[in-house]
């Protein structure tokens, strides 16, 4: 038996209730019956996959691509996602001013009416990013990446980069934008910093948590993250 689209059973349904002069209270209890006429099977509970994560041997295979490529700003981008683990929609939407190099982090920019919050980067990268700093300022550049148009990069752009230098460094693995950030803090949860500090810094915010972040500020995980960031493979 074909089914009738969706769309149209609700329009059908809508054309009996109308004759009716409906208020919500009718309308909802009329729900509650059909439900409780037709049962439907719930859907088991979504089984989340873990990421597959690079191991040590790929990453620096990964990096080695990247640092082969000569582009300076692909190197400060993958670093920056790899030391940071900011999503590739905040990466785009750094400013120049957002760096702060003397206290070694970044402000991350959200949507209107949301909070933002900083980022560390680990004291190594200072210098790279200091130069790096130094040349956009000096063409008058606005954001940390804008192509030769004085634009900022898309999201887009950072994933098609990412996925050339994967395949450049003949790695199998699914790898993305994402995957950075997974690693990142796979990487600071075995260096033993608890997951209320990372969470500081990663902008996973769940509502069990949210009365820990009171007592909580940067301060409390920038020497832990600095010292777990002197083995990061990457530096």
């Amino acid at each position: 038996m074909k089914r009738t689209p969706p769309k149209e059973m609700a329009d059908q349904i809508v054309n009996v209730l109308q004759k009716q002069n409906p208020d919500p209270n009718y309308v909802k209890k009329v729900l509650q019956y059909i439900r409780e006429a037709i049962p439907v099977k719930e859907r088991g509970p979504k089984v989340k996959r873990l990421p597959e994560l690079l191991t040590q041997d790929e990453l620096k295979l990964f990096y080695e691509a990247v640092w082969n490529g000569f582009n300076r700003t692909h190197v400060v981008i993958i670093k920056l996602l790899l030391f940071t683990g900011i999503r590739n929609t905040e990466l785009i939407n750094i400013k120049l001013d957002d760096v702060d190099l003397l206290k070694m982090r970044i402000f991350i920019r959200q949507k209107k009416g949301k909070k933002g919050r900083y980022v560390l980067f680990p004291p190594y990268f200072c210098d790279e990013l200091y130069q790096y700093i130094t040349i956009q300022k000096e063409k008058g550049g606005v954001y940390l990446f804008e192509s030769n148009r004085m634009s900022k990069f898309t999201t887009r752009w950072i994933r098609e980069i990412v996925k050339s230098y994967a395949k450049k460094a003949g790695i199998n693995k699914r790898i993305h934008p994402k995957l950075f950030q997974q690693q990142i803090l796979t990487y600071l949860t075995s260096k033993g910093i608890v997951p209320t500090k990372i969470q500081i810094i990663s902008g996973h915010k769940s509502i069990e948590s949210l009365n820990i972040y009171d007592e909580l500020s940067l301060a409390n995980i920038e020497k832990e993250y600095w010292d777990a960031m002197k083995d990061f493979p990457i530096q």
